[in-house]
């Protein structure tokens, strides 16, 4: 065995490091498309017209768009100009109220220049002609640009491309050529910064190496991260989408007032939940959707089957105790009866999904209540009855985890 030369660290032991990287003040995706009337140029219009009038019909026309890499690698390969976002020089900055609250904002305005490889083909499969056209658009957003950023601090970069197009395939009177083009894109906010590991900022060392100077340094301070990114973390995340259970729990329903003879009894009603709540554990995108179907109903008695869909969600709080996870998540939603003389009915929910041991089945509660908090609409899923393949609660690693561990 060799031995090894040259100089070495002894010992090698960890120690506290500052970092300079990119901080992510705020990141948005976002889809556009356009549809665009196309003219041809000169030479291409006169091949087509000849093309036309030898009836070399009818007339194919495909796009093609450059590869912009998708969403990685993060640097993008050349287009060659032929697809470009570019983030305005001006920022607008304004003053706009978000979940209730006024909070200062920056709005950019993206242009994107997308030039599309239109190829024009006659019946025998033969090239007519081939043209770029230039197609521009252009979109504003809301982001985080927290004062003294630029559009230096605002990067644009497209995910992908896809073009189609619409045309006469006769060339009579004209090609009449749209091209629809779909955009995605990715609008980023960045500012290098200096860390310290984990997670906080590293302010710059005092000059404390003697050298004689006059100069005074103003204070140093970070722009400010906006409060609306990144997104909190959920403490757990949930998935159900059960069958039809018909149940052994009674369902109270109270309103609309007059309107409901009878209740709905245990064994005269189904139930089904399909729900999403905090995927990837992120609030944002959460879905829940509750019908009930009456299956008994008496002459002279209105159907009281339902669908309820949740609209906003509230942050939900998960417990366990002795190896039972709960979660509960409160919000508002519509609920829609079957029958049309029963008009729609905002109400406020809470949704209880309860995760037993091992494969034992699960459970769900949900209530739903008018704006007045009062309860209208109870379903009490005691005992366990939901197979437990088809609800499942999970939690959420987030960084108060980590930093108690």
């Amino acid at each position: 065995m060799k031995p090894i030369r040259g100089s070495q660290l002894t010992p090698n032991n960890v120690q506290e490091e500052c970092i300079r990287v990119s901080k992510v003040y705020d990141w948005v995706f976002d889809a556009i498309s356009t549809d665009t009337g196309i003219t041809l140029p000169d030479d291409c219009a006169a091949a087509v017209a000849a093309a036309v009038a030898e009836g070399r019909t009818p007339l194919d026309v495909t796009c093609d768009v450059p590869d912009v890499g998708g969403f990685f690698p993060l640097t993008p390969p050349d287009t060659g100009g032929n697809a470009l976002c570019t983030v305005s020089s001006r920022i607008e900055r304004r003053e706009i109220t978000l979940n209730g609250r006024v909070v200062e904002v920056a709005i950019v305005k993206v242009i994107f220049t997308i030039r599309p490889l239109i190829t024009i083909i006659d019946s025998t499969g033969a090239i007519i002609c081939q043209f770029r056209s230039t197609i521009s658009e252009s979109r504003r957003l809301v982001v985080c640009a927290p004062e003294p950023f630029t559009a230096d601090n605002v990067f644009c970069r497209l995910i992908s491309l896809d073009c189609d197009t619409n045309f006469i395939e006769t060339g009579d009177p004209d090609l009449g050529l749209q091209v629809m083009l779909d955009i995605c894109f990715e609008i980023q906010v960045e500012a290098d910064v200096k860390l310290e590991v984990l997670a906080k900022f590293c302010f710059p060392r005092p000059n404390d190496i003697e050298l004689p100077t006059n100069g005074v340094c103003p204070e140093f301070e970070w722009p400010a991260q906006c409060d609306f990114f990144p997104r909190d973390n959920c403490d757990c995340q949930a998935f159900v989408d059960t069958d039809a259970l018909v149940t052994t729990v009674g369902l109270g329903i109270t309103f609309p007032t007059g309107i409901f003879v009878d209740t709905l009894a245990p064994g005269e009603f189904t139930t089904e939940l399909n729900a999403e709540i905090c995927d990837n554990c992120q609030l944002t995108g959460s879905s829940l959707e509750w019908i009930v179907e009456d299956e008994v109903i008496p002459t002279g008695t209105v159907d009281q089957s339902f669908t309820f869909t949740a609209e906003e969600f509230n942050m939900p709080t998960c417990t366990t105790v002795l190896g039972i996870t709960t979660m509960t998540v409160t919000g508002a939603g519509t609920v829609r009866f079957a029958d049309p003389a029963v008009a729609d009915r905002t109400v406020l929910f809470e949704l209880t999904l309860v995760e037993n041991i091992g494969n034992t089945d699960d459970a769900y509660a949900i209530t739903l209540s008018d704006l007045t908090g009062t309860p209208i609409i109870v379903f009490a899923g005691a005992g366990a009855f939901v197979p437990d393949e088809d609800l499942i609660v999970q939690d959420c690693v987030t960084f108060p985890n980590l930093l108690d561990g």
